[in-house]
């Protein structure tokens, strides 16, 4: 088996991992996603078969962080109080570790826009209500499992 496949199925063990547990506590705990970041630092930094370069990667992590942190302290000075978590901030800063910084806006658009079909699907059907949380963690990941095997099939083994 080549040692991307070892990668690849980590990494959607790791990305489904975190959704059940953002799904039930609202929380992406760090034994997750600090490993996730890691891994596709190393990944792409040693790999022959890395899906960006060890610059990419590392600017992938730096700007997925900053972007989310970036939003939550806009949001912050408009509402006064937090809107998403450091932990989305986390998985942003894995999933452009992975990635490369050029897929994270991708990601996060299709992540956004399936959140926010999802959040009105949940109020229209009256399951939940506009004040009530979402996880954004979950589909982060979705996308991010989405666009690793898209890579995945594109390079090949």
């Amino acid at each position: 088996m080549s040692p991307i496949y070892v990668y690849v199925i980590v990494w959607i063990a790791l990305f489904a991992w975190a959704s059940f547990i953002d799904f039930k506590n609202f929380i992406l705990p760090d034994w997750i996603t600090l490993p996730l970041i890691l891994s596709g630092l190393i990944f792409n930094t040693f790999s022959e078969n890395g899906f960006c370069s060890s610059t990419d990667s590392l600017l992938g992590a730096l700007i997925g962080y900053g972007l989310i942190r970036l939003v939550d302290e806009c949001y912050f000075k408009l509402k006064k109080q937090r809107g998403i978590g450091q932990g989305d901030a986390k998985l942003l800063a894995a999933i452009g570790a992975i990635l490369g910084w050029q897929e994270i806006f991708p990601v996060l658009f299709f992540a956004s826009i399936l959140g926010v079909i999802v959040g009105l699907s949940l109020i229209k059907f009256k399951r939940s209500a506009l004040e009530n949380k979402i996880p954004f963690g979950p589909f982060l990941s979705f996308f991010a499992c989405a666009f690793i095997l898209e890579k995945v099939l594109t390079l090949g083994p």
